[in-house]
Parts: structure tokens; C-alpha cells; sequence
């Protein structure tokens, strides 16, 4: 794959110790790109165990690991759910940096409070799940789609999705529709920004092996008295043997898609949404 030298890239949800926005930037920088780096001010209950256990720093680590590369990395911490902040924080990376040639749109809510059914699901809920995996996207896509016009260099959008933007599951009216809708939004904008040779494409995940705070396995564990991680443990392994290729994705499988579809060899690529889920489903 040909290098991304001279690319800048923004990554939301960037900060997690084991998550997909972490390898992504790492793979990114791998290529030779420049990171700007986002993601939330979280409070410890919001925070997975390992992150609390190892003193983890979010992006302000990462960041010091992409440098450790030698490419350059901007943090900026932003709420998502914030229009004026997700605005600020655009011009905050186009200050540092002068432009954003890729954009992954990889931050999402965090699950648990809306895995219910669908008649007990509270509104604030839904509308929490839209605003930070619909809304945000949208509003990122446009305030860096009229910068990647302006400059005239063409650029790549890339929204996280997931195997839940394809087929839904019961206690998970929320979290579908708003990866429905991230789907609608990319096939949308790919022809919005295909004149000006921004591709627009999405990457859809199945389970992935991450340590990402989920509040229902909180509450799991809690209800069976095991550790967070010991539940955590077991659907991993239910997952693995649900899978036609024995394992579920880890976080570099996304980022390996991610990075293809930032490259120069994706630039007849644009609108699709491509699964990585092990053959768990074909869509």
C-alpha cells in the first residue's frame, strides 16, 4: 500500500486503550500521516477497568505514541454531542495543521443504557445514540467536506459503522437506527462530494475485541459476580465460536480496511460499506 506522507488525518474516538480508533491512528502514522486525535473527557465510571487500572491518559498517550513514529499528532479533546464544539474543534486542527485530507468518523455512544426493548426505551436515550452516531458524523462530514473542497486536493471520509447498520437486533432499536443511518449518510455524501474527488465510504464491523466500556456488561457481571472483564471474557469466546473463521475482528482489522480506503488505491472506491465480521453475515 502506497504511503500517506503529507496527509493529515482527523480520527474521532481515538482515545481508547484497546479500541479500533487507537489502531487506526496508529496505522495511519504507520503510513505516514500526521494524526489529529479527538475524543471525550470521560469520567472513571465511564472508563473500562483496565484504562482505570493502568492510569491510562487517553489521547494525550496516543499521541505520544504517534509522535514516537515521527509523525506529528494534535490532541483535542471534544463532546460530539456539542455542535459548537465539534465546529471549534475543526478549526482547531486546520490552525495546527492547514488541512484534513481524511477524515474517520469513528467515535460512538456507549452502549448498555439502550439495550432494551424498544417500549422501554427511554427518548433521552435515543436521541443521545443519534446525536453522537448520527449527528456527529453528519456534522463533521460537512464542516471537513467544505475545507477538503476549498483546498481542491480531494480527500477520504471514513465512517465506522457496524454489522448493526445492516441488520438489526432485538434491545437495539437505538443503536441500529443510528449505524442505518450512518449508511444513508455515506451513500449520500459520496455522491454530494464525488465531483470534487472526496470519496465518502464505511466500514462495517461485527464484534471486535476491544476493552470498550459497555454499561450493560457492567451490569452483568455485577448480576452474576464476576468481574467486567470476566464478562467480557465469555463473549469474546461465545463470539469466537459463533464465527465461520474462529475468532471475532480485533481492532487492527479495522484499521487495516480503514487504511485501505484512505489510500490512493481506493480512489475509484466510494459509497460502499464493506463488512469485517468473519463471514458472521454477508450484506
Amino acid at each position: 500500500m502506497a504511503g500517506l506522507e503529507g496527509k493529515v488525518a482527523l480520527v474521532t474516538g481515538a482515545g481508547g486503550m484497546r479500541g479500533v480508533g487507537r489502531a487506526t491512528v496508529m496505522k495511519l502514522a504507520g503510513l505516514g500521516a500526521d494524526i489529529a486525535l479527538t475524543d471525550v473527557h470521560r469520567e472513571t465510571e465511564d472508563l473500562p477497568p483496565a484504562e482505570v487500572r493502568n492510569s491510562w491518559r487517553g489521547i494525550d498517550a496516543v499521541c505520544e505514541e504517534v509522535e514516537a513514529t515521527g509523525c506529528r499528532a494534535f490532541p483535542a479533546y471534544c463532546d460530539l454531542g456539542d455542535s459548537a464544539q465539534i465546529e471549534r474543534m475543526v478549526e482547531q486542527v486546520m490552525a495546527h495543521y492547514g488541512r484534513i485530507d481524511i477524515l474517520v468518523n469513528n467515535a460512538r455512544a456507549i452502549i448498555g443504557r439502550d439495550k432494551v426493548s424498544v417500549t422501554e426505551l427511554e427518548q433521552e436515550v435515543w436521541e443521545h445514540f443519534l446525536r453522537i452516531n448520527t449527528t456527529a458524523p453528519y456534522l463533521l462530514t460537512k464542516e471537513v467536506g467544505r475545507r477538503m473542497i476549498e483546498a481542491g486536493n480531494g480527500g477520504r471520509i471514513i465512517n465506522i459503522a457496524s454489522n448493526a447498520s445492516k441488520q438489526a437486533s432485538a434491545t437495539g432499536a437505538a443503536y441500529s437506527a443510528s449505524k442505518f443511518a450512518v449508511l444513508g449518510l455515506t451513500q449520500a455524501s459520496a455522491l454530494d462530494l464525488a465531483p470534487y474527488g472526496i470519496t465518502v465510504n464505511a466500514v462495517c464491523p461485527g464484534p471486535i475485541n476491544t476493552d470498550r466500556m459497555s454499561y450493560w456488561e457492567r451490569d452483568q457481571a455485577a448480576e452474576r459476580g464476576i468481574s467486567q472483564e470476566e464478562f467480557r471474557g465469555q463473549i469474546v469466546q461465545a463470539g469466537a465460536q459463533a464465527s465461520p473463521l474462529g475468532r471475532i475482528a480485533e481492532p487492527q482489522d479495522v484499521a487495516n480496511v480503514v487504511a485501505f480506503l484512505s489510500s490512493d488505491e481506493a480512489s475509484f472506491v466510494t459509497g460502499q460499506a464493506y463488512n469485517v465480521n468473519g463471514g458472521l453475515l454477508f450484506h
